[in-house]
């Protein structure tokens, strides 16, 4: 995409279908070993998950009850009712009923993914690997619809998931718009109405070409990345999104756009 044409399909309903189209047709061409683990996954129970995963089997080596990763989980402080330590127990507890229910539950999505719990661990468990993995599993299961942060990942999915796809990078200049950030208050608002004319201020051109870091990803190392993607999997993780939020606006009487914008904004 040349110029303006970046800027003009950004976030749009247009995007969101072609990239849809794009993600199914290369995970259909792509015969990574990854796509056929993740999809065999979806039948398996979350035991055999927390067995096969590389992420989940190395995450654990077992836990003191001593409550260090909560202690200095931010989220902890912030969700009343939310520990670390109690996702720990649940997957230690090897019990699939209450696998599940922390799969369908807003706990697992609560965690900011800052980090503060692994180097505190005494066990030296990856907690935040943990909770990674498991929203993984709830998300190709299905099981994230049940929670309100769970479906805001179909959002979630077209917005990083999207600059990955089309842009080469998790976030975007765009996405800060001011109307979604009003807690960032009037310097930001005017810093956002004036941010092409930054953006070209400093050298940056994240729409065009140029010669600085700011500059439009090359095609063919969009392409590279894209291969990355697809041979590690993600975009059976992606596609599975994209059918659990079809069926969940069939079942609410919804458009798949009047259930992205509902899933945006609730919660």
């Amino acid at each position: 995409m040349e110029g303006g044409d970046m800027q003009n399909v950004f976030a749009t309903p247009e995007e969101r279908e072609k990239d849809r189209q794009e993600t199914q047709a290369a995970m259909e061409e792509c015969p990574a070993e990854m796509q056929v683990f993740y999809k065999r996954a979806r039948h398996e129970s979350c035991t055999w998950w927390l067995d096969n995963q590389l992420v989940a089997r190395h995450a654990l080596e077992s836990c003191l009850s001593c409550g260090v990763c909560t202690a200095e989980c931010p989220a902890a402080q912030y969700y009343e009712g939310y520990s670390p330590r109690a996702i720990v127990d649940v997957a230690l507890s090897r019990d699939e009923a209450r696998l599940v229910e922390l799969l369908k539950s807003e706990m697992l999505w609560y965690c900011g993914q800052c980090g503060s719990c692994k180097p505190k661990c005494p066990q030296g468990n990856n907690v935040l690997g943990l909770i990674s993995s498991l929203r993984f599993l709830a998300q190709l299961k299905g099981y994230h619809l049940c929670s309100v942060r769970g479906r805001q990942q179909y959002a979630a999915r077209h917005l990083w998931g999207g600059n990955l796809w089309n842009r080469g990078l998790s976030l975007y200049f765009r996405n800060a718009a001011a109307e979604s950030h009003p807690d960032f208050g009037p310097r930001h608002a005017q810093y956002q109405a004036q941010v092409d004319e930054q953006m070209r201020r400093l050298g940056a051109t994240p729409d065009t070409p140029g010669d600085f870091c700011g500059r439009k990803t090359p095609p063919e190392t969009i392409e590279e990345l894209r291969q990355c993607i697809a041979w590690g999997g993600t975009l059976v993780l992606w596609n599975q999104v994209e059918n659990h939020a079809a069926a969940d606006a069939h079942a609410r009487g919804m458009s798949i756009e009047q259930y992205h914008e509902k899933v945006r904004s609730e919660g």
